[in-house]
């Protein structure tokens, strides 16, 4: 009988300037001559006229009657009677096939009415990359330049029995070819086939001849087969060897019909093998000399019976049905067996107690005999009838109505229980201790599981559980039969506490649970020399992992209620977000804040033009074990080195370069490895202006820029004097640090409302906005007397704000300044504790408003005739820092004037006032002054009640006096109390007259404030 086959011819139509559509009406004389050496070789009847050969059977032609890539030609094919006589062949015999497109060809079970061997016409076909040539006549031989003739080709499939010979030497010469996949069909074996280094991937041998000569070998090694991963065999009739291999990883052999004749199988050095098939062989031996194999099947053959088998120790699937099998591996022999499917063996003997990776075990009609070892308990399928067993285990036993069939035809004993058996079943929890023994008619409760808030799988080991088979709780499921279940406990959103667990029919708990979560409580950071350390506390799992932006972090330590991870010194300051994962899919989420403890700079003096050198505070590493070991730090300002004079804990003195435009510069500190760079910290101040502009009024004399006042007259230019206390009302509100100065033509106010942390870009990280106070009279304060102390806690920061006005005027210094607070003028101290920092990078600001109210005199005229709309002017000096502001109001003005110094932890450093406008509308202005990262920041300039002695509607307008002393104060991380004072608007009124809010100096002091 013939079998059905097809030549496929496949026509790759090319679109570039050097070919053309091929349509059927105007095919190629090559592609005619082509398919008429086809037609006239194997008798198919095609007709070859032009504009027909479309409508041929076989041939495929697209919707343009152009040739598609397939011509199929089968035996299904009409034969003629040769060359049809419309088509007229070239004189001379056809050199060659000319598809030049053609990808594949196949022919199958065709007879030819040449002697020409249709392989000699293959060499112009340089797209081929399929050839299939089966059961066809004349073709006797593989042309030895086959492989440089079709470059492109990647599978060959000979099996045709005429060959003359055997594959001839050259055909694997060209080592680079893309051949991967070849089908040989052989008369008998050689020594090694051939021996020329190939890339071939897949090999299929067909041996069809009928005797085995002891003498013949088959050997096929990786020396030449580099890349060799399957490897099949059939009609196999000798000996065979397969050596060296290192990508072989299935083999399939099946020996000729009726082999009688025992042989050796070697299969040496193959690290790879995963996968062995030998079918209807006789064995007389199996050698696995250094190799490794997974799956081996001997089907439908025999083994000697005098030697038993010896098999790689990692072999996991067992199969054997032949006949002559008569010594079952012992258990160390296979230490990895998970499948031993055995039929038909001749054993005779007990059964191995295999190890627990067992799952499935069906040996049957193989005389096994004795006692069955309890290990089968735990085995998922099992299939033992046919044998000799004399008993088995309790776990069978008490599911007898299922297991029973497992162990059929057994003789002569029979297995099942007797009407006094009772099967025990028991739970035990953690491994540990025994929850509790069951007989057959009970069901018990397990009472209170901890269960994770969002669902779990806990494991319950025991005994004589069963095989599960009808499942009857969905979330129960069997790992090891009778002895490991698991239940997946729903999340705590289902509302569910309880279950009957049902583990086989007779067999079932009930359980109850409580929920809790995996969480991280707190995290602390430590820093060290080699990295930062996060120390988290809370509750995990074994398998918890901490990330950060997706990136998985290994713990140094962890447990239960402690997870350590270390990060490199480069771990970025600022807000982090950790992910907790646990076993399963549930994350939980945590934000804290690293801030660095070093270094950490809170300021640095101040550089004049004279200084050559710069001493910088704050805290640093400190390395001083008295060995000259000392790891100095390095300064950089303006990116240049700075030679280091001293250092310790606290402070660094190091050399300044040069800066002649002055201001703010940047600061660069190295400390054991810890960047701090900042441009808020270094500052070059320039000489003061020698001359007064505009220039002082009224007897005032100009001193490094500021005019010196002398009587009753004050301001800038002196042109204002001190009113006296009975020219205004001040109303002291109880419910918030503040006082409102009233007048008739108006009213102002100036309070503190936030104090909020910056980064370097002046983007707020953190604010706190002081929103209600709590309120306590009479609290004494050292060197004020008797104070209203208003304090809040909000976002756990305290705030504390003592009121304090003097009866008497009272002098102090301030950063260099000698400064006084007059009789009536309103002071305020207020502390602020337990500050966090984001970073050690970042700074403070307080945040002052200010507003132009209604008046709340029972007056309402205006004699001046100005709109009730407010007004904001603002002078800044050499370095773009406001000094002063005017806030108008029907005619009346609020004047404020600030100071450019502040003492930080004690030290005179830079202060800088901003207005913030982005905050602000008509009637209420915003007011920042800005802070170094400081323990104890004070701002403390001197103002006082003026006015214009002189003013009527004409002339220029009313102003308010208002005197504001303002300090503020930050905490840092270490919660060092920090103390802010500022002294509040004073506002003075009188009938008629102007009032005025201003700045009073005083002469220059060398000394210092104490930082009370």
């Amino acid at each position: 009988m013939k079998i059905n086959s097809f030549i496929v011819l496949y026509l790759f139509i090319i679109f570039n300037s050097f070919s053309k559509n091929v349509k059927c009406d105007i095919t190629d004389l090559d592609e005619i001559n082509s398919i008429s050496f086809l037609a006239n070789t194997f008798y198919i009847n095609w007709d070859l006229r032009s504009g027909n050969i479309c409508s041929n059977k076989g041939i495929n032609c697209d919707s343009t009657n152009s040739t598609t890539k397939k011509i199929i030609i089968d035996e299904t094919l009409p034969n003629g009677e040769g060359i049809p006589p419309n088509v007229t062949l070239p004189e001379g015999n056809i050199l060659s096939l000319s598809f030049l497109n053609l990808s594949s060809m196949t022919i199958k079970n065709r007879e030819s009415n040449t002697e020409a061997n249709i392989l000699n016409y293959v060499s112009a076909l340089k797209r081929l990359t399929y050839l299939e040539i089966v059961n066809v006549s004349s073709v006797n031989a593989i042309p030895d330049s086959f492989l440089f003739d079709c470059p492109l080709i990647n599978t060959v499939i000979l099996d045709e029995r005429d060959f003359s010979g055997l594959i001839p030497t050259s055909f694997f010469t060209n080592t680079g070819s893309s051949l991967k996949t070849l089908t040989l069909s052989l008369s008998q074996p050689s020594s090694g086939v051939w021996t020329q280094i190939n890339s071939i991937e897949n090999l299929n041998l067909i041996f069809f001849g009928k005797t085995f000569s002891v003498s013949n070998i088959l050997n096929i090694t990786g020396a030449y087969y580099e890349k060799l991963s399957k490897l099949t065999i059939s009609g196999l009739n000798s000996k065979v060897t397969i050596s060296e291999m290192s990508y072989l990883e299935n083999i399939s052999i099946k020996c000729m019909e009726k082999d009688e004749s025992y042989k050796d199988f070697i299969f040496q050095n193959i690290t790879s093998m995963d996968n062995l098939v030998i079918n209807s062989c006789s064995i007389k031996s199996l050698n696995f000399q250094n190799s490794n194999l997974t799956d081996l099947e001997i089907t439908d053959g025999s083994l000697t019976s005098s030697i038993p088998l010896s098999l790689p120790k990692n072999v996991e699937i067992l199969k054997v049905n032949c006949t002559g099998f008569k010594f079952i591996p012992k258990a160390i022999e296979i230490p990895n067996i998970k499948q031993l499917i055995i039929t038909n063996g001749i054993f005779y003997s007990p059964i191995q107690s295999f190890p627990l990776s067992l799952s499935i075990a069906n040996v049957t009609n193989s005389g096994l005999e004795g006692e069955l070892p309890q290990s089968y308990c735990s085995v998922n399928q099992i299939n033992l009838s046919s044998n000799n067993f004399t008993s088995i285990p309790d776990c069978f036993l008490c599911h007898w109505s299922y297991t029973n069939q497992w162990f059929s035809n057994n003789e002569p004993v029979n297995l099942s229980p007797n009407s006094s058996f009772i099967c025990n079943f028991g739970i035990v929890q953690n491994n540990s201790s025994i929850i509790n023994i069951f007989d057959n008619s009970t069901n018990s409760t397990i009472t209170t599981f901890k269960v994770i808030s969002y669902g779990e799988t806990i494991k319950f080991n025991g005994w004589n559980l069963g095989w599960n088979f009808q499942n009857q709780t969905t979330a129960l499921k069997m790992i090891k039969p009778n002895t490991q279940f698991s239940y997946d406990f729903p999340p705590e959103s289902f509302n569910k506490t309880n279950e009957t667990l049902i583990f086989s029919t007779g067999r079932s708990i009930k359980i109850q649970w409580i929920y809790y979560q995996y969480e991280i409580e707190n995290v602390d950071f430590i820093q060290k020399s080699d990295g930062v350390f996060a120390n988290f506390t809370g509750l995990f799992d074994s398998s918890s992992i901490i990330s950060i932006n997706g990136i998985v972090y290994s713990p140094l330590i962890l447990s239960t209620n402690n997870i350590q991870i270390q990060f490199n010194n480069s771990f970025p300051e600022g807000q982090v977000q950790f992910d907790l994962q646990t076993f399963q899919t549930y994350k939980f989420k945590y934000l804290k804040s690293f801030s660095r403890s070093y270094p950490l700079i809170t300021s640095a003096s101040i550089i004049s033009v004279n200084d050559s050198k710069v001493t910088i505070f704050g805290s640093f590493f400190n390395n001083n074990n008295n060995n000259n070991n000392t790891i100095k730090p390095i300064v950089l300002i303006n990116e240049i080195n700075c030679d280091i004079i001293s250092s310790d804990n606290l402070t660094i003195v190091a050399s300044i370069p040069k800066f002649s435009q002055g201001g703010f510069t940047n600061l660069t500190v190295i400390d054991n490895g810890y960047y701090f760079s900042s441009p808020l910290v270094i500052f070059y101040e320039k000489p003061k202006p020698t001359e007064c502009n505009p220039s002082c009024e009224n007897g005032g004399k100009c001193s490094q820029g500021s005019c010196e006042c002398v009587g009753d007259y004050s301001g800038s230019t002196c042109s204002f004097i001190k009113p006296s206390n009975s020219s205004y009302s001040l109303i002291i509100d109880k419910t918030k640090p503040n006082a409102k100065y009233d007048m008739e033509k108006g009213a102002f106010d100036f309070s503190l409302t936030s104090v909020q942390e910056l980064d370097l870009n002046k983007n707020v990280v953190k604010q706190i906005n002081i929103t209600q106070w709590d309120y306590l009279p009479d609290q004494p304060v050292e060197g004020l007397g008797n104070c209203s102390l208003y304090f809040t806690n909000q976002s756990n920061v305290l705030i504390q704000a003592y009121l304090f006005i003097p009866t008497d005027s009272v002098k102090y210094n301030f950063a260099g300044y000698t400064l006084n607070i007059d009789s009536g003028q309103v002071k305020v101290l207020v502390n602020i504790s337990n500050w966090q920092y984001e970073t050690s990078l970042n700074v403070l600001r307080a945040v002052f408003k200010s507003s132009s109210l209604p008046s709340n005199k029972t007056s309402s005229s205006n004699s001046c005739g100005d709109s009730d709309t407010s007004t904001l002017e603002t002078t800044n000096n050499q370095y773009n820092a406001l000094l002063s502001f005017t806030f108008q109001r029907n005619g009346v003005i609020l004047y404020g004037v600030f100071i450019d110094k502040m003492l930080s932890n004690g030290r005179v450093a830079i202060s800088t006032v901003e207005s913030l406008t982005d905050y602000g509308d008509a009637n209420n202005n915003y007011f920042g002054i800005n802070m170094p990262h400081c323990t104890i920041c004070i701002l403390d300039p001197n103002l006082g009640p003026l006015v214009n002695p002189g003013f009527d509607c004409s002339g220029r307008p009313w102003v308010l006096p208002v005197s504001l002393v303002v300090s503020i104060v930050g905490a840092l991380i270490i919660s060092v109390s920090i103390f802010v004072t500022f002294k509040k608007y004073y506002i003075i009124a009188r009938d008629g007259k102007t009032i005025k809010f201003s700045k009073r100096r005083k002469s220059k002091s060398s000394s210092k404030m104490s930082t009370q």
